[in-house]
């Protein structure tokens, strides 16, 4: 090719203007996605709301017609057990989503510091993050034995008296332990790579201005470090609403309702009196508590979010 016919076509791939895609296009691309979450989560969803206004018993052939309109909320509100179950459920998440934020903060803030074996230490503590949640409530009942447990036999051996682990009193404590040591990891991880984005220059300049380590955390690394708590607590906040198999296996519930959370609710009233009518009257009302709890979180984010890109 000749030197004029190089130029040329370098002219004409240099005006050429960038490839953009066509407006509208970006919709066909999330299509499959959405159809496919729709299909996945949409119509369980409609199906139970649909169900939810039925007197509908899988022993009862045919009362899945039988329209009873608002009558399964109604008796589910004002049942003395359901409000019960509400204020278990509250307690066990805050509880142990508060514990792991303050947790995961400082191993996050520890673990951001160079030591010798930090690496080796950092992937030990994603153990208990990775196990199912199934296996952590067979090894926490375990460890939970009155008689052979290793709790049990560690304080006796300092000559301190057993514990009923899973006693009235103490089941629900015991549950919001195991749901800690399990995902506090969480919190460290996403809390460990918001320290990793914070400008090194801006702690040395603090430093230098004579700003402490109190000072430098209060008023560079916790600001820099709440959209992340927030991200992490509004997973957390979710996840911790829904558990159901390790609090199953670890206490079934009990003793008594001491630990029955909405999900094991839902799941006695739809296996132990097959009443689905009801049982699905729970799940959406268990959806609408945990939008109203996980909304503020997703607000401030979105409204962080904003911001930043203004």
């Amino acid at each position: 090719m000749s030197a004029e016919a190089t130029a040329v076509a370098g002219r004409s791939v240099r005006s050429r203007p960038p490839s953009r895609l066509a407006p509208g296009s970006a919709f066909w691309f999330i299509l499959p996605a959405a159809a496919t979450l729709l299909l996945v989560f949409g119509w369980p969803l409609v199906f139970a709301m649909k169900a939810s206004f039925t007197g509908w018993s899988l022993v009862m052939p045919g009362s899945d017609q039988d329209y009873v309109g608002w009558q399964n909320y109604l008796d589910i509100l004002n049942s003395a057990d359901y409000r019960q179950t509400v204020l278990v459920t509250l307690i066990y998440t805050f509880s142990a989503v508060s514990c792991e934020l303050v947790l995961g903060t400082c191993l996050a803030l520890l673990l951001n510091t160079a030591f010798f074996w930090r690496g080796p230490i950092r992937s030990m503590m994603m153990i208990p993050m990775v196990m199912t949640p199934a296996v952590v409530g067979i090894f926490w009942k375990l460890l939970y034995d009155q008689q052979n447990g290793v709790f049990n036999w560690a304080i006796t051996r300092v000559g301190l008296p057993r514990v009923q682990w899973l006693s009235l009193h103490m089941a629900l404590p015991s549950a919001v332990l195991m749901d800690v040591w399990q995902a506090t990891p969480f919190f460290m991880l996403v809390l460990l790579a918001g320290l990793q984005t914070i400008d090194e220059n801006l702690l040395g300049a603090a430093r230098v201005d004579g700003a402490g380590a109190w000072q430098v955390f209060r008023y560079i690394t916790l600001p820099h470090l709440v959209p992340y708590m927030m991200i992490a607590a509004a997973f957390r906040v979710i996840a911790a609403m829904g558990d159901f198999d390790k609090i199953y296996l670890l206490t079934g519930g009990g003793p008594g309702n001491a630990t029955t959370t909405i999900s094991i609710y839902a799941y006695l009233t739809g296996f132990s009196t097959f009443d689905m009518g009801h049982t699905t009257a729970v799940a959406w009302i268990f959806v609408l508590i945990v939008l109203v709890i996980s909304a503020p979180l997703l607000w401030f984010l979105f409204k962080t979010a904003r911001a930043d890109r203004h």
